[in-house]
């Protein structure tokens, strides 16, 4: 299964994890994918989703220099997700840094407002130069 369809079931499930009432483990989030996509690459979604949760103050740290007027908590939770799953994979990660960044700007013009596309870039654009 591709890495695209990964990304966004690692983003849905950090999204579902961030819901003030989620009283999930990673492993239990994932476990709800397996049983609707038993194909997908589980250990990369599993990479993904643990290494966004284990390193949320790092990755918190790398992109508020970038946002320019903005605080990590003001944004939207969706923003908030795709800009630590990137910056995740742009630190530990091998994937050419152009793909994590058309990836991370695919997925917020799925699950994000009309333009954040535009935000979610130029911020990953930022911390790409450092």
């Amino acid at each position: 299964m591709s890495r695209k369809l990964a990304r966004s079931q690692a983003f849905q499930t950090l999204f579902q994890l961030e819901t003030k009432n989620s009283e999930l483990t990673i492993d239990e989030a994932i476990r709800f994918i397996k049983e609707d996509d038993p194909d997908l690459d589980f250990d990369f979604i599993h990479w993904l989703v643990s290494g966004v949760k284990d390193h949320e103050a790092v990755l918190d740290a790398t992109i508020s220099p970038h946002l320019k007027g903005w605080t990590i908590p003001r944004l939207l939770k969706t923003d908030r997700i795709i800009l630590r799953m990137a910056t995740f994979e742009i630190i530990h990660s091998d994937t050419p840094k152009k793909v994590i960044m058309n990836e991370a700007i695919e997925l917020a013009k799925q699950y994000s407002d009309d333009d954040h596309y535009r935000f979610i870039n130029g911020v990953l654009s930022n911390i790409n130069k450092d």
